[in-house]
């Protein structure tokens, strides 16, 4: 999907993974993704989601290998720094605790964020370092280390090349965001098909790449890193090395860091592998937590608290189209029935303003009318809200033209399973799910609707449609991710620094373990984060190198 620029259907899955036609399973609050046409590429699962696995280093390992380089972590940020090191002659050794690299959220994303790449030479696309550095530094509001921010920025380009002369294709997406400027590569590959060839590489150039590794401690030596503790094949292995990078992949399946950082758990839709277990590492050898913590939120729409399952189709449909409600920019209440956001942001920005808003609020709820309701299933909503231009995602995008094929059955599931109702009088929403001000909210709500304007939180005029005709619908949604963004502190170096913000030696930490690098909410250019993870791999091998010069 999205391979031409077009949309898919409504209520279907958006940008972000819509290549990898694919289906997952979620069992006992874990997630796992596998492509439909891949079944064999299935991305393990945590045993649990309560927190990490790190635990303290024991004295006597089985065995002791001996680096130049140890890397824990075989996602894209693990793979680059891999695979630059050892083309630059470094003893490497890379080490995963899954099954193999299609576990890491990069091989089953779009495609990652770049700049100064030959495809947008090649597309007279091009786009230079320093207009993505202003853009995004800029979003940033200054939140983000700038000097790490330009340096990670500046490593995307060689990377995009890397792999496209290692064989992995990849086209330049549209701009259907209006950020102004084609920044997304997006890799037409399945998730082997993108991982082997680096893997591959890595392997030919003398590196070692090792499944099963579960890393769970960084061994420290007069305050400097060692190298790090794993178990592989129920021994204890110490990989002794002058440098130690921990790209882990952040927390997607610890509830415990979730609730400490959002205040509400994130029902995952990346893998749930990556638990927490690298920060969490890296706290244990000294290091420090940054400030910004951010999820990657669901431009798919969202789901019910109800869900305990992967809540896509294999044609990446949701499996209840009803989901989609949360991108159109209606009336939106928090549990007190109160409104409390511009929604024309969510449907605008619906990855990065969207999920923000809904990890804020834990639980919200979409009401609207019947009016709404059916012109959502006979016309679609963009075209009921008059096409509006402004409407960056909807116009430029797609993404809501079409119309829902099963509403009347995924109705009554949604009303069976507890987070929808369709209702005579607001009351009856109100008593349903305690929603106090939901009648005070309306009655406010409409009148600005009849005005044309506003005025509380300025969204739109476009999205201004009334709750007014019965019979009245609202339907509650729960955050969900792709994945977190944010984690310990970094200088501009990748080096981990501690509470006094000095380097750790021989310490560093890539990807979206690396917290200096990211925003909140996520940057609205899409494959931001994958595009981060991917330059900082690029990068730290350059620091490294340099380091160890």
């Amino acid at each position: 999907m999205h391979t031409n620029h077009q949309a898919p259907a409504a209520f279907a899955a958006l940008d972000r993974r819509a290549f990898v036609a694919g289906a997952a399973a979620v069992a006992a609050g874990t997630a796992a993704l596998a492509s439909a046409a891949h079944a064999d590429e299935a991305v393990p699962v945590a045993d649990d989601r309560n927190g990490t696995s790190a635990r303290a280093a024991q004295e006597t390992a089985d065995e002791t290998v001996e680096c130049d380089v140890v890397i824990a972590g075989a996602g894209i940020a693990g793979l680059m720094a891999a695979d630059h090191l050892v083309e630059q002659g470094f003893k490497v050794c890379l080490l995963e605790k899954g099954v193999s690299a299609v576990v890491s959220d990069w091989a089953q994303c779009g495609g990652p964020n770049a700049c100064e790449t030959q495809i947008q030479k090649d597309e007279d696309a091009w786009v230079s370092l320093d207009d993505m550095f202003k853009y995004m530094y800029g979003f940033s509001n200054g939140s983000v280390n700038a000097k790490l921010l330009k340096n990670v920025l500046a490593g995307t380009g060689p990377s995009i090349d890397r792999m496209c002369e290692l064989g992995i294709p990849m086209h330049l997406w549209e701009d259907a965001y209006g950020v102004g400027f084609r920044g997304r590569h997006y890799i037409d590959a399945s998730p082997s098909d993108r991982t082997d060839p680096i893997v591959a590489d890595i392997e030919a150039n003398g590196g070692t790449v090792t499944f099963g590794a579960a890393v769970y401690a960084i061994l420290m030596e007069d305050g400097k890193a060692v190298g790090v503790q794993a178990e592989v094949d129920g021994k204890v292995v110490d990989y002794r090395a002058k440098a130690t990078v921990i790209a882990t992949g952040g927390f997607l399946g610890n509830t415990q860091m979730q609730q400490e950082h959002f205040n509400t758990p994130i029902f995952p839709l990346g893998n749930t592998v990556s638990d927490g277990t690298g920060i969490q590492m890296v706290l244990d050898a000294g290091g420090a937590l940054d400030r910004p913590f951010a999820i990657l939120g669901n431009e798919c729409g969202a789901v019910s608290p109800a869900t305990d399952s992967w809540p896509f189709s294999p044609e990446w449909k949701n499996l209840n189209e009803h989901y989609g409600y949360w991108l159109f920019g209606g009336l939106y209440v928090d549990g007190t029935g109160s409104r409390f956001v511009n929604e024309g942001d969510v449907a605008a920005l619906p990855l990065a303003k969207g999920g923000e808003a809904l990890a804020r609020a834990g639980h919200a709820w979409v009401v609207m009318d019947a009016d709404y309701y059916n012109a959502c299933q006979n016309e679609g909503i963009y075209a009921y809200l008059g096409e509006p231009a402004e409407w960056v995602a909807g116009a430029g995008a797609g993404y809501y033209n079409p119309t829902p094929e099963n509403a009347e059955d995924h109705l009554q599931q949604a009303i069976e399973e507890g987070w929808g109702i369709k209702a005579d009088t607001l009351e009856e929403v109100t008593e349903k799910f305690g929603l106090t001000n939901l009648v005070s909210t309306v009655e406010s709500y409409n009148a600005m609707c009849e005005a044309g304007e506003d005025t509380e939180f300025y969204k739109p005029a476009c999205f201004m449609k009334p709750v007014v005709t019965a019979p009245f619908y609202a339907f509650e949604y729960v955050p969900s991710a792709w994945g977190t963004n944010g984690g310990v502190k970094v200088d501009s170096g990748l080096h981990a620094v501690d509470t006094e913000n000095n380097a750790i030696p021989g310490l560093y930490v890539a990807g979206v373990d690396a917290g200096s690098m990211y925003t909140v909410p996520y940057f609205t250019n899409p494959g931001s984060s994958v595009g981060n993870a991917m330059g900082s791999g690029w990068f730290v091998a350059d620091q490294i190198a340099a380091d160890l010069a």
